[in-house]
């Protein structure tokens, strides 16, 4: 197959991999009860269309006022020199081989795909592009990376400084905030479809800046000499217009402008305003107001959205990536913990229904349609792999290798957990990473989709497990367990 057609399936895939936005279209009012009209199109990656030309002039709504608590910044001078990492005296410890085996796979996807010009990591490999998603994921790889000792201090401050150098100077369109997608070797600005987009027509993406942002945080907590610099960098970012009427707001373009619209359905909603709260940014009604039901699936009582494509014209995915992120990341708080102890219950259930080990995930593919969102629940339906559009693919259901890294590290004591692990563990090419996981249908074998999350989740995962099972972000480097600097 030729290269260039190879790179165009590869980049359809992180373009799918791009709309975990979920997207409802309320710009005059604070509740959820509207629905599309033909005229109402949602931002979703359907909307990616190569063959129409992004209109170059670009008009941005006028903002109404969020709820945004100021940000505690205090912008400083860029210092002339680079900061020098603080060594970490006592390293966490991966003490299997199986573990040790895993992380030094993973952490080849981010030595193939690390560019120095900017130090950013492409999204798909050897596809030099990326998403603020995708640099989130990134970052948390790179610290993972650093704190298990794959990564040597010399190296790691150059990687840090040559990111930080590259957000110091990023363009940036009329709205303030990062444009959707950049050119990982020049941090121009891209289209979703990989072509120049100089004004910054893409608009942005709030969970996509979420996760960024905890990204972000956690590189200032744990390495202090870098906060400042963060903290300048992000203070110039209108992070204002994140959330709007205490909901998620993101932009779209349409006819020439920027849409503002509300991003987030349960789940990623929850886990991107969690993610904002770090940085002082308070989506009040992400956070409690979210408009819930409950189901039953297999006997099991799980929580799911009532925005659906039905009546808001975006998918309710009910899948494991916003709750494992969580996990891993920020712990869950007791409120989501029943969610996340029946999403376990219900995979097993069906395990033990049917036979077919199962670990849903939002996933890439290495086929058409290049990526799907597996569900324990979706649109009315149970066990949905869709497309952005709803369209469902039951033969491309698969077993999600960052969904079973993730669940062994936050609840190693369940038998189903170890198999879910024991089963992904070597799913990787060990010169390029590890792969997105394996089909279902045994006849179609590993799906080989390479790309950032899986590998950098992977990485998260075991960094977990060797900080005995606490999440990544700290409130104070005083509870960092088994850390001590000099």
């Amino acid at each position: 197959m030729a290269t260039t057609v190879i790179k165009s399936m590869i980049l359809q895939s992180v373009l799918y991999a791009t709309t975990n936005q979920q997207l409802l279209l309320c710009p005059s009012t604070a509740t959820w009860q509207c629905f599309p009209t033909s005229s109402m199109i949602i931002a979703a990656a359907n909307s990616f269309n190569p063959g129409v030309k992004t209109p170059s002039s670009q008009t941005v709504p006028e903002p109404t006022a969020p709820t945004v608590t100021p940000l505690p910044l205090k912008p400083t001078a860029t210092p002339e020199k680079p900061a020098t990492s603080s060594p970490i005296v006592h390293l966490p410890q991966l003490t299997e081989e199986a573990d040790q085996i895993a992380a030094e796979r993973a952490w080849k996807y981010f030595e193939r795909n690390w560019n120095p010009q900017t130090g950013l990591i492409n999204s798909a490999d050897n596809l030099p592009w990326t998403t603020w998603w995708d640099q989130g994921s990134a970052l948390l790889g790179i610290h993972a990376a650093r704190q298990l000792g794959l990564l040597p201090q010399d190296m790691f401050q150059q990687r840090m400084n040559n990111l930080l150098q590259t957000l110091e100077k990023l363009p940036l369109p009329a709205t303030g905030l990062p444009n959707k997608a950049y050119s990982t070797r020049t941090a121009e600005m891209r289209q979703l479809n990989d072509t120049p987009d100089p004004k910054g027509t893409s608009g942005w993406s709030v969970l996509d800046m979420a996760r960024f942002l905890l990204g972000l945080h956690v590189m200032r907590s744990h390495y202090p000499e870098y906060s400042d610099r963060i903290n300048r960098i992000v203070a110039g970012w209108n992070l204002s217009k994140l959330v709007k009427d205490g909901w998620l707001n993101g932009a779209i373009p349409r006819a020439g402008k920027l849409l503002e619209v509300q991003e987030g359905r349960l789940g990623y909603e929850q886990y991107a305003a969690h993610s904002l709260k770090l940085w002082n940014i308070r989506a009040t009604n992400a956070l409690s107001n979210p408009p819930v039901k409950t189901v039953k699936v297999d006997g099991v009582t799980l929580q799911i959205d009532q925005r659906n494509l039905k009546n808001s014209g975006a998918t309710n995915y009910l899948t494991n990536d916003p709750y494992l992120l969580w996990g891993l990341e920020m712990g869950w708080n007791d409120a989501v913990k029943p969610q996340v102890q029946n999403l376990l219950k219900v995979q097993l259930q069906r395990f033990k229904r049917t036979g077919i080990l199962t670990a849903i995930n939002e996933d890439s593919l290495d086929r058409p349609p290049y990526f799907l969102y597996y569900s324990v629940y979706a649109n009315g339906e149970a066990w949905q792999a869709v497309n952005t559009s709803g369209k469902a693919y039951p033969q491309l259901r698969f077993v999600s290798t960052k969904a079973a890294f993730s669940w062994f590290a936050l609840m190693p004591d369940e038998a189903y957990t170890k198999m879910l692990r024991n089963f992904v563990q070597n799913l990787s090419d060990k010169n390029r990473g590890y792969l997105s996981g394996r089909y279902e249908n045994s006849k179609l074998g590993v799906n080989a989709s390479l790309d950032v999350n899986t590998n950098a989740i992977v990485l998260e995962s075991l960094l977990y497990q060797a900080r005995g099972r606490h999440p990544l972000v700290l409130e104070s480097r005083s509870q960092q367990p088994g850390i001590k600097r000099e």
